[in-house]
Parts: structure tokens; sequence; C-alpha cells
């Protein structure tokens, strides 16, 4: 017989909202760290480029969580659910990879990149865990959540410029 507490605090118990909740907060927590210290990094490791200043930075990561919010909210609609299931996991997926791409830009750079701490401790596993989920309540298939992984990379840079325009228009 399992011990109480393991029943209690078993991860499987936890519902997609909550978990797509976590992915959310795990995400702004993330970006808030990389909006305080990343371009002051950028800046550090290459001087001759012209990054975005903090202020652009700052309203781009704005945006793109306000984006993932709308994801997560809107995943837990029941019209158009598989939608969601495949925006959220795609969302998820690119979590993942961003925080998996962290750990690169810090080992070639031998600087710990802004957002790595937070993104291997934090958003790494919880988009995983989401992952997960939605295979376990069968809302996607294993190869679906690989497929929306890849997706959800291939849209990161899109959606990352789009925000970089929209805050360089948003501040001028």
């Amino acid at each position: 017989m399992k011990p109480i507490w393991r029943k209690a605090f078993s991860l499987k118990r936890v519902g997609l909202s909550a978990r797509a909740t976590l992915l959310f907060v795990a995400f702004a927590l993330q970006n808030a760290e990389e909006t305080l210290f990343l371009p002051g990094w950028l800046e550090a490791q290459r001087p001759e480029f012209d990054w975005p200043g903090p202020a652009q930075y700052g309203v781009a990561a704005m945006l793109l969580t306000l984006t993932a919010a709308g994801i997560v909210i809107l995943s837990g609609q029941r019209r158009f659910a598989g939608l969601w299931a495949w925006a959220l996991a795609c969302l998820s997926g690119a979590l993942l990879i961003n925080a998996v791409t962290h750990v690169l830009m810090s080992i070639a750079n031998l600087s710990l990149m802004p957002g790595v701490i937070s993104g291997v401790v934090l958003m790494g596993p919880v988009a995983i865990w989401m992952l997960a989920g939605l295979v376990e309540e069968q809302r996607l298939s294993l190869r679906g959540a690989a497929v929306a992984t890849l997706i959800g990379t291939a849209l990161t840079p899109l959606a990352s410029g789009a925000a970089l325009r929209a805050s360089a228009w948003l501040l001028t």
C-alpha cells in the first residue's frame, strides 16, 4: 500500500488546466528574468551588434507572455478542444526547446545566459509535464506531441521577431 503522502502529491492527479497555469507561471518568471538581465548579457557577449534596448525587449516579452496567457486560457475551452490542445502542445514544445537552447547558449558562451536557471529548473520540466499530460489524457498522441514540439520550435523565431517589431512600433 502506498503512503498517504504519495497519493496526495501524485503528479498524475494534477489536471491539464493546473499544468497549463504552471507552465504560464514558469514562462512569465523566465520572461521577467530575461527582461531584467538579457539585454545587458547580449551586449556584453557581442557589443558590435545592434541589440534591442531593455524597453523594447521588455515590451516584446510582455507581448509574448500575453500570447501565452491567451493560449492557456483558451485551452480550457470545450469548443475547439482539439485545436487548443495542439496550440498548448506547440507552446509547451517551444518552451521546452527554449530551455534547451538557453543551456546550449550558456555552454557556447561560457557564461550563464539569463533564463537558463529558470528554464532548466521550472520551464523545461513543466513543459515536459504538460506534454505528458496531453498524451496521458489522450488529447494528443506521442507522435502528435513530438510534431507539436517541432511546430512550436519553428514558430518561435517568427513569434519573437513579430513581438520585437511590434514593440519597436509601440515605443515610437
